[in-house]
């Protein structure tokens, strides 16, 4: 019933997010991931079956050249070049034997794969004495591009949401002064920025770091978080408006109970933004861990605990439906809606601090 009723860009969002729901489990079950040690005086061979077509591919790979660019000071690493000669066996097994067996050429760099027939190349490590480099690769040309799909879907759904017309957030918006809302969107965009200037790592970056995406990810993660943050205080002040309530009588009584609910229906409204701005950062940084690892989820503890966040703030989200389905008085309900915003900033606070003090990983330098 609730998906008949909502409006084309609602019903895009849950199409976008089975779409990379189903991405991932064609790119679990059907793709193929792994590592490859090449060393410049011996070739490798990659042999892949597709499980979906019947097609068989063999890749011969040489590693041609390999150089370690470094920054200014001469030992930091900015960036990882390997020069590779590729020959797809597959192909030339039914070309012509007198014919000439075409070798062709390929660079891999961080944040740069190579894309060869099927595979997908990126850097992974290097031996000390630089004449051998690891790469992780992966063959899975249907589940990436399902997923980037959906993540096609999503952006554009998150996008064209708040153009939408009969929606929730448009009824909650339509209660609050367009003053208040500019005012504190322009407030949380500049204590982003803040945010992402204090975290954002300073050079010289690693390789990995080198991308504008760095940039593009933790500011939309920061804007996410700093919302967050105002609605956990906006709860905290609301929690404090109820307790004082109990004591108070008459007019000061009924001017605390329109201050909780006011801001109960802000708290509502930013929550829409700040968790498209956490899905957006996300999935961001799951388009950068592809182009630098190869896959685009890895179950990293920083990753599967800012989607543990997504998750418990988009069941906050669907809040005005779930409160019809318990039995909350209207009074009860904004009191209610403050201490789970509360609560739900707890899993904000583990993603950014309690993750790297518990847990290392590839976030760890963040």
């Amino acid at each position: 019933m609730f998906f008949k009723r909502s409006g084309l860009f609602t019903k895009m969002l849950h199409i976008a997010l089975a779409t990379i729901v189903v991405g991932a489990c064609v790119t679990h079950f059907f793709g193929e991931q792994g590592e490859i040690h090449l060393r410049a005086d011996k070739a490798q061979t990659l042999n892949h079956q597709s499980k979906i077509i019947n097609h068989k591919s063999a890749v011969t790979l040489f590693l041609w050249d390999f150089q370690v660019i470094y920054d200014e000071d001469g030992q930091t690493p900015v960036d990882f070049i390997s020069e590779l000669r590729l020959l797809d066996r597959s192909k030339s097994k039914i070309e012509n034997q007198k014919s000439k067996i075409q070798i062709d050429e390929g660079i891999v760099r961080m944040n740069k794969p190579l894309k060869y027939h099927g595979f997908r190349f990126c850097q992974s490590d290097y031996d000390s004495d630089l004449q051998g480099v690891v790469f992780s690769y992966n063959y899975d040309p249907w589940g990436v591009g399902i997923t980037y799909t959906g993540y096609a879907l999503l952006l554009l759904a998150m996008i064209g949401f708040f153009f939408q017309k009969n929606t929730l957030f448009r009824a909650l918006l339509q209660k609050q002064h367009t003053w208040w809302m500019v005012g504190l969107g322009i407030a949380a965009v500049v204590l982003a920025i803040v945010m992402t200037k204090v975290v954002t790592p300073k050079p010289p970056l690693q390789p990995v770091l080198q991308t504008p995406l760095l940039g593009i990810h933790v500011s939309v993660i920061m804007l996410a978080y700093t919302l967050f943050a105002v609605i956990m205080v906006n709860g905290l002040i609301g929690l404090y408006a109820a307790i004082v309530s109990k004591k108070a009588e008459g007019a000061r009584k009924e001017k605390l109970s329109t201050l909780n609910s006011q801001l109960s229906t802000l708290s509502q409204i930013l929550l829409y933004p700040a968790l498209f701005c956490l899905t957006a950062g996300i999935f961001i940084g799951a388009v950068w861990a592809n182009m630098s690892w190869g896959r685009y989820w890895g179950w990293d503890p920083k990753e599967t605990w800012a989607l543990i966040t997504m998750l418990v703030y988009a069941l906050l989200i669907h809040w005005p439906w779930l409160k019809n389905k318990l039995p909350i008085t209207n009074n009860k309900s904004p009191i209610i809606y403050h201490i789970l915003c509360i609560v739900a900033f707890l899993f904000v606070l583990f993603t950014y601090f309690g993750v790297n003090y518990f847990f290392s990983g590839l976030h760890s330098y963040a």
